[in-house]
């Protein structure tokens, strides 16, 4: 009894026939960027038709072993017949028998593949609140570094430097424009992602404190005193280190007395890690209580003495 084994290697399945160690390749795709498509989206419709013919017709008794299980699924599927999973020391004799790759259209399918998945990746709506914060905070900071340079710029009355200044006026415009369309969606996604976060300490703070965490599990598991000083660049100095970091720009901060804002940011953390547990895991709505908590403790540091 022949045993063929179909194992995929790069843009290629490879069928290595026992005894004999006889192989034949097929290709995904001509193209290896719909071939990095079909192998990452694999469906049973989606294998080589060459492929499939030739495993229709080996004998009845022929063992097929196929490497990977959803390979093996698609093509028991496909082909309508049993399917084994190889041995290590069957796999490691028909990995031996196959050819060498070829460096060049190897590298460039890796790379399709990479790409195809990191676009999946980048599809979810976590990674997409990820990106526009980070994406936002880079905008912010050009338009930050475009306004001090404008107050610094000396234009001359009826010279090129102040045709000039009208210019650059049209295109600090516009940034602000689009800085201020990203602020927009960036707040949409961030209260369908973190809702009870972002009703608590603002939907762009949410979203850079997910940015700095890398993920909502990982935001989800931090302390209360970590998440105080997320996002806090500390600078050697004998003064006393940071109290907060992003939540210095939280909601209802510029309410509180400056010398009461570290009692507030130590509260509100505390308030802001029930809220992401409260996003990573149940998705209950829990903002109500949590904002009036939030809103009481702001008026007590108000009516304290300095």
């Amino acid at each position: 009894m022949a045993t063929v084994l179909t194992v995929g290697r790069g843009s290629r399945i490879f069928l290595v026939e026992f005894p004999g160690r006889a192989s034949s390749a097929v290709a995904w795709d001509p193209d290896l960027e719909r071939a990095a498509i079909r192998r990452a989206d694999l469906r049973p419709e989606d294998l080589p038709d060459d492929l499939v013919r030739r495993l229709e017709r080996l004998a009845p008794d022929t063992r097929l072993l196929v490497v990977g299980s959803v390979l093996s699924s698609r093509v028991a599927t496909r082909v309508h017949r049993s399917v084994e999973t190889p041995d290590v020391t069957v796999l490691r004799d028909a990995r031996a028998a196959l050819p060498v790759p070829e460096p060049a259209s190897e590298r460039a399918f890796v790379r399709a593949v990479a790409r195809r998945s990191l676009e999946q990746a980048l599809r979810s709506p976590e990674e997409v609140l990820i990106t526009l914060a980070r994406e936002e905070e880079r905008v912010e900071r050009a338009q930050g570094r475009e306004e001090r340079a404008v107050e610094a710029f000396l234009p001359v009355p009826d010279s090129p430097l102040a045709a000039y200044l009208e210019a650059w006026n049209v295109s600090r415009s516009s940034l602000a424009r689009h800085h201020a369309q990203l602020l927009a969606t960036l707040e949409t996604e961030a209260r369908a992602v973190l809702p009870n976060l972002s009703t608590l300490v603002g939907p762009r703070v949410a979203a850079r404190l997910l940015a700095a965490a890398g993920s909502l599990t990982t935001l989800g598991r931090i302390s209360a005193p970590r998440l105080q000083l997320l996002g806090s660049r500390r600078r050697p100095s004998p003064e006393r280190g940071p109290r907060y970091g992003l939540l210095y720009r939280a909601d209802r901060m510029v309410d509180v007395p400056l010398g009461r804002r570290g009692a507030y940011a130590r509260s509100l953390a505390a308030m802001a890690a029930i809220a992401v547990r409260a996003d990573a895991t149940t998705r209950r709505d829990i903002s109500r209580p949590l904002v009036a908590r939030r809103d009481r403790r702001v008026e007590e540091l108000r009516r304290r003495r300095s």
